[in-house]
């Protein structure tokens, strides 16, 4: 077997991942087009900023690389030195929707506006009662094999990061490849349940292959999740 083609979180990142089980002031959103999931309420796609009560803001996104004939991902968590909190919309203050650019009519100029389309913003209950203070976070890590022979190959990437709330709940931030900007927030009750507590049973149609975007990749690939503890 191969070396793996490994996507796994960087030290530094893996260290900023592990300072986020602390108290949160925030957490932040990019409103727009295709940020709810008509399919799955609670998906929620989007950079996010982590907004902790000491300390650097950290963006999270996806970093996606082409690799065995498709795209591969992990997540990103990157530290901000300053970003503008009024453009963007809040998971902890449901009231406060940011703000999206619009073209004027003759194309010409460009102006801010609330995101006033249905889907465009968060319009579920805060999650600052649970995520005001995680009580611990866990990495998600897929590893895949596929092909046979001198064509077999294997990668194990950190597709995400599970958050356990005060109060129990998980929240999810996963990586996805088709942005390298957007990531996913999976919140509540979900199908993705599967990644986070991996041995738990699989729904037909939603397998944990599915769910992370290998679907179509042919049926000799063959994918696991793992939960590590930060």
């Amino acid at each position: 077997m191969t070396s793996p083609f490994d996507l796994r979180l960087p030290e530094p990142e893996r260290r900023r991942a592990a300072g986020l089980v602390t108290r949160w002031r925030d957490l932040l959103y990019v409103p727009g087009p295709d940020f709810t999931s008509p399919l799955d309420p609670g998906l929620y796609r989007s950079s996010f900023v982590i907004v902790p009560a000491e300390g650097r803001a950290v963006r999270v996104s996806s970093f996606v690389v082409p690799a065995f004939g498709g795209e591969l991902c992990r997540l990103r968590l990157e530290p901000l030195v300053s970003f503008r909190g009024e453009n963007l919309g809040s998971f902890f203050e449901p009231g406060r929707r940011g703000v999206v650019y619009a073209m004027s009519p003759d194309r010409k100029t460009g102006a801010a506006r609330p995101p006033d389309r249905p889907g465009w913003s968060y319009q579920g209950p805060s999650l600052a009662p649970s995520l005001a203070q995680p009580a611990r976070a866990r990495v998600i890590r897929e590893r895949a094999t596929g092909g046979s022979g001198d064509a077999a190959f294997t990668w194990v990437a950190d597709r995400g990061v599970a958050f356990t709330g005060s109060d129990g709940r998980d929240v999810l931030l996963l990586a996805g490849a088709d942005g390298s900007e957007h990531a996913l927030l999976i919140s509540g009750a979900s199908l993705y349940r599967a990644l986070i507590a991996p041995g738990a049973p699989e729904t037909p149609g939603a397998t944990v292959k599915e769910l992370l975007g290998y679907g179509d990749w042919g049926s000799d690939l063959r994918v696991q999740v793992e939960s590590h503890p930060l």
